[in-house]
């Protein structure tokens, strides 16, 4: 399990996201509050944005957050619009490094991923590769769930067009794969203009997820998604579970059905 936060809103600085609030997300890397299946969140972090090209520009790291000595003066120095930041808690048997390490990405997209796949290695990587189009299947580079999920999304959307879609269409193709065996699957994903966000699982409790608008640490009309709240203000909303939802700039979180 990981623990991830998206920022949507006006400009603010990677260094607020990361270190500044009372429950940072550096803070839940080793401290987390609602982290059911493991203890610490230590096997790397990245970070993605869009540069003034609205091209995507990410940051990744195999250390654990509070182990780049850098990492300070790097976040500090980067102020957006938004921010999709992950630290990772590497699920045993998927290694970790760099090609392992989100934020994925392809053409626009960028994906994070907070849960896991059970028999993955056994059951349904072997699946995915079957099914993908070989263009999709040509942007895997790592090897874990994660990654081929959000190949598998990538697939249908190739398919459809939709992204809302194409996410329902992934998680129903999931859930037949899987049987009786269990699938956590809060998942981000963004274009550089929207995020679409799902708290979701198969055969199991859903990973907790929050969203935040307009608190009083963060710019006003801004919007977050997160898994635990980063700080105490009590304008945090659990997201539902089993949701698929949609947020964008000075737009209400839209609720999708999924």
């Amino acid at each position: 399990m990981c623990r991830l936060a998206v920022y949507l809103g006006p400009e603010t600085s990677l260094e607020h996201m990361v270190f500044d609030t009372n429950h940072s997300l550096e803070k839940q890397a080793w401290q987390p509050k609602e982290l059911r299946e493991a203890r610490f969140n230590a096997d790397g972090f990245g970070f993605g944005w869009y540069n003034d090209n609205a091209q995507i520009a990410r940051y990744r790291q195999t250390l654990p957050v509070w182990g780049d000595a850098n990492l300070h003066d790097f976040c500090a120095s980067l102020q957006r619009s938004l921010w999709l930041c992950y630290i990772r808690s590497a699920t045993p048997g998927l290694g970790t490094g760099i090609e392992n390490t989100q934020p994925f990405c392809y053409q626009s997209w960028q994906f994070l991923h907070n849960g896991y796949i059970n028999s993955f290695n056994e059951n349904i990587r072997s699946k995915v590769r079957q099914l993908l189009h070989h263009e999709i299947e040509a942007i895997i580079h790592g090897t874990t769930d994660s990654e081929y999920l959000f190949a598998l999304i990538m697939h249908f959307f190739k398919q459809s067009g939709d992204m809302v879609q194409a996410i329902r269409d992934a998680f129903l193709q999931l859930k037949e794969w899987l049987g009786k065996e269990r699938a956590l699957l809060n998942i981000v994903l963004s274009d550089g203009v929207q995020i679409l966000a799902t708290s979701h699982a198969i055969n199991g409790l859903c990973p907790s997820l929050y969203y935040g608008k307009d608190l009083k640490d963060f710019p006003r009309h801004s919007q977050l998604l997160v898994s635990e709240p980063l700080t105490d203000d009590t304008n945090w909303k659990a997201v539902s579970s089993h949701s698929l939802i949609r947020i964008r700039p000075d737009v209400l979180m839209e609720s999708l059905e999924l």
